[in-house]
């Protein structure tokens, strides 16, 4: 091999090595970065199926007004449909038969027809002012952000905060 090749083979290697250190770097910030949540997460489905009908979890929530709180949508093993919230600072929990509130769906279709035109909806389930409910937030056309918080019994709208 010519000195040209060899020189060209060794800053290959050597962008490629830092290529791969950068890459590892990145893994590490985003697994310790994304470890306090997923913590909190097994935490509250570990809680969930330990002391509630509770056999198979479909999705976890979370949300921090003015407390902290993980909660989950899961069925028992007939097919009931629950909704567990957690308060870890408090260590209390609460679970609601989906019947006896609004779904996911149903506050999102409450949502739309009140607020039609925003894109990016999330839907969180979680505490609020010593009761369940869900906060829809969305991302506006002009590029600003808003929510509206719902009561969980009823699907009545809480608070709307718009352009923020």
């Amino acid at each position: 091999m010519n000195k040209y090749v060899k020189k060209g083979l060794k800053i290959t290697g050597i962008v490629v090595g830092i290529i791969a250190v950068i890459y590892l770097c990145l893994c590490f910030v985003f697994y310790f970065a994304t470890k306090p949540a997923s913590d909190k997460a097994k935490q509250t489905n570990e809680i969930a199926l330990e002391k509630t009908p509770i056999t198979t979890i479909t999705k976890n929530y979370h949300l921090s007004r003015s407390v902290e709180s993980n909660s989950l949508a899961g069925t028992s093993k007939k097919g009931k449909k629950y909704y567990f919230i957690y308060l870890p600072k408090s260590k209390k929990a609460y679970l609601y038969q989906a019947n006896k509130g609004k779904s996911e769906e149903q506050i999102l279709k409450i949502f739309n027809n009140a607020h039609p035109g925003h894109d990016n909806l999330k839907c969180q389930l979680g505490w609020y002012k010593g009761m369940p409910v869900w906060k829809v937030t969305y991302h506006k056309k002009n590029g600003n952000y808003g929510y509206v918080l719902y009561n969980f019994k009823n699907g009545k709208e809480l608070a709307y905060a718009d352009n923020l």
